[in-house]
């Protein structure tokens, strides 16, 4: 997919191909590696560069930012460490002492110290500060292809061709470690964001977890059928992701060494993959041309960014996680918006199996979750913290929905009962009883004075908020009822059936005003519009259908699922319908054309639930366990 998911901001045209690409910590400028002696250098402001460099007499074969983004430091095959102002690009010292190709510089988290491992076998600590050199340490019987420092910065990580990963203490420069058991040499290592484990990479086609205490490989991870490129943690340590020759991306988990998700679609070698520093998304990229972006929990490939012309060597994510940057040997960098339409940036969990609904609360601070787990879970939408978890169901909880003065939420379940819960202190208020099956929808009227609930009984029952009280069942229905909803002046209630019909009632009276006919299978939701008298229903024979309710008559019909479509909603405004199908993919629609504006793909089973908050933000739930929150601002 192209265009409208993903932006594409202006490519940054290099003098040669581009090795890799890296944005400062402090995402103010980004810098490029050229496979020449020079690297390039551009503020994010504009684009525009700030300098480039002059003075190596080699390939710079590697490149990073020193933690405060001030600095950059280079290694090159001229033997030498250059360190560069980040803004002015003046060289400030050049490190001299290696006897051969500098292959990899790092530097501490301090900031004050720089690690550099190359060609001659040796690792080199150098003072930033003076240029002096503090420590050489020899032990490697081959080049070090790889070093980094421990996130605490009191060790230091080297690995090569000797087959072996080394260990060393900064602070007495001894040897802490030799950790043999690779039996090819070691392309990358990478460090646990806690510390206490290093994962190796390798020409063996595996990867090795080594405990920081024994000094012993805790898991040896196979399954990769050619040379392990890249290795690297998630954000929080909880995963792992690899890149390999053999065109695949795998995902592990890092304590049990378990391979998670194969990421399969890329065409040729995989060179490099990245998690965001949210650690939701996961960016790779190879030497079929292309960068694609993963859900990094459920493995479900999001997009395929296509516009490069050689082999994508590099690819980065910025510190906020709103861009990507790609290197290519066509001489380009070329930067992506990933705030654009379609990509979802927040997943909620907690439920312990799928979620089967999830609502907004009328003022959008806070979002209701519903799941087989039989419990209710309210969060907070700006901080993704847990406010309640609510518990009493007996059975899976099918779904929920706050009143319009958001001081209640209504839950039903496969236990029969519809309870009414206080929202601010989490406490049960009612227990509404009378359905003979289970519950499989509940709406609050629009003057939150009523409820109504429906179910696998074929009837809806009209419900007293305050005394809990049944004021009508409503029969008609000749198969389960699935979506109920309110019309705005609370007069009627419709409703909709597995028996293929819609129906429309008197709330007064409780009787049927009229029949709607038209869905060729069953009919599993519908939605009010919050601008006219209209309906949206979908259902089993794949179509969002558009109904005018005061006469049952059709408007429009909306066809693009190939599957079961089974949610439905509209926007705040009524000028978009969004629609969720049984294969986990959401559609929105234009109300007036009816033209698909967004396929939104990212949840790997069928989409249980669809919610706007008031401000317009979209949240979908899926049966894979997760909730996702969509950016369509710049759709």
């Amino acid at each position: 997919m192209t265009g409208v998911q993903f932006g594409e901001l202006p490519s940054l045209k290099q003098d040669s191909a581009v090795l890799s690409c890296v944005f400062s910590p402090d995402g103010e400028t980004i810098a490029v590696r050229q496979s020449s002696e020079k690297i390039n250098v551009r503020s994010t402001s504009n684009w525009e560069t700030l300098w480039t460099s002059e003075g190596h007499s080699g390939h710079v074969t590697s490149m990073v930012y020193s933690p405060n983004s001030i600095q950059i430091a280079t290694g090159s095959n001229d033997n030498t460490i250059r360190l560069w102002d980040v803004w002015t690009g003046m060289c400030i010292r050049t490190l001299n002492g290696h006897n051969g190709p500098v292959l990899s510089v790092a530097y501490s988290p301090q900031g004050d110290q720089i690690v550099s491992g190359g060609n001659d076998t040796t690792i080199k600590v150098w003072d930033v500060e003076s240029g002096e050199c503090c420590y050489i340490w020899i032990g490697h019987t081959a080049f070090v292809s790889d070093v980094l420092y421990s996130p605490k910065g009191t060790q230091i990580a080297s690995c090569g061709g000797d087959k072996t990963v080394r260990i060393w203490d900064v602070e007495t420069g001894n040897r802490l470690h030799i950790m043999k058991g690779h039996k090819d040499f070691i392309t990358s290592i990478a460090y646990s964001p806690q510390g206490d484990q290093v994962a190796s990479a390798s020409h063996d086609h595996t990867m090795r977890l080594w405990s920081m205490v024994s000094g012993e490989s805790r898991r040896i991870l196979t399954g990769h059928g050619s040379t392990v490129i890249f290795v690297m943690y998630s954000p929080n340590g909880s995963q792992l992701a690899s890149a390999c020759l053999d065109k695949s991306v795998r995902l592990w988990d890092a304590d049990r060494g378990v391979c998670l998700h194969i990421l399969q679609g890329h065409t040729s070698s995989v060179q490099c993959v990245v998690y965001s520093p949210q650690g939701d998304m996961v960016a790779s990229c190879g030497d079929d041309k292309t960068v694609r972006l993963w859900d990094a929990a459920t493995g479900v490939h999001q997009q395929t960014l296509t516009g490069h012309t050689g082999k994508v060597a590099s690819v980065m994510f910025s510190p906020k996680g709103d861009w990507v940057a790609s290197g290519c040997d066509d001489t380009t960098v070329r930067l992506w918006d990933v705030g654009a339409a379609g990509i979802s940036r927040q997943t909620s969990t907690g439920h312990i199996d799928s979620i089967t609904d999830v609502k907004y609360s009328p003022r959008g601070g806070s979002v209701a979750t519903c799941s087989y787990d039989m419990s209710v879970r309210l969060w907070n939408v700006e901080t993704g913290a847990r406010l309640h978890v609510l518990r009493g169901h007996t059975d899976r909880v099918n779904c929920v929905d706050y009143s319009p003065q958001g001081d209640q939420l209504a839950s039903g379940s496969a236990d029969t009962t519809v309870r009414l819960w206080n929202v601010e202190t989490g406490a049960c208020i009612h227990i509404l009883k009378g359905h003979s099956h289970g519950i499989l929808t509940v709406a609050y009227s629009f003057q939150g004075d009523q409820l109504a609930s429906s179910g696998s009984d074929n009837a809806v029952r009209l419900w007293d908020v305050k005394s809990g009280g049944c004021h009508h069942i409503l029969t008609g229905h000749t198969e389960k009822v699935s979506g109920i909803t309110y019309s705005q002046d609370g007069e009627q209630v419709i409703s909709c059936s597995w028996d293929s019909t819609i129906r429309v009632w008197n709330v007064a009276a409780g009787t049927c005003k009229y029949t709607i006919t038209g869905h060729s299978d069953f009919v599993e939701r519908i939605a009010y519009s919050p601008r006219n008298n209209q309906i949206a229903s979908v259902g089993g024979d794949t179509t969002v259908r558009v109904w005018d309710v005061g006469t049952g008559e059709p408007r429009h019909i909306f066809i693009g699922h190939n599957v079961r479509v089974c949610a439905v909603q509209y926007s705040p405004r009524g000028d978009h319908i969004t629609s969720g199908d049984w294969n986990g993919s959401v559609r929105v629609w234009d109300t007036e054309s009816g033209d698909c504006l967004w396929t939104l793909v990212g949840h790997s089973d069928w989409v249980s639930g669809i919610v706007y908050s008031p401000q317009g933000d979209l949240g979908t739930a899926s049966s894979d366990g997760s909730m996702r929150l969509w950016d369509l601002s710049s759709g």
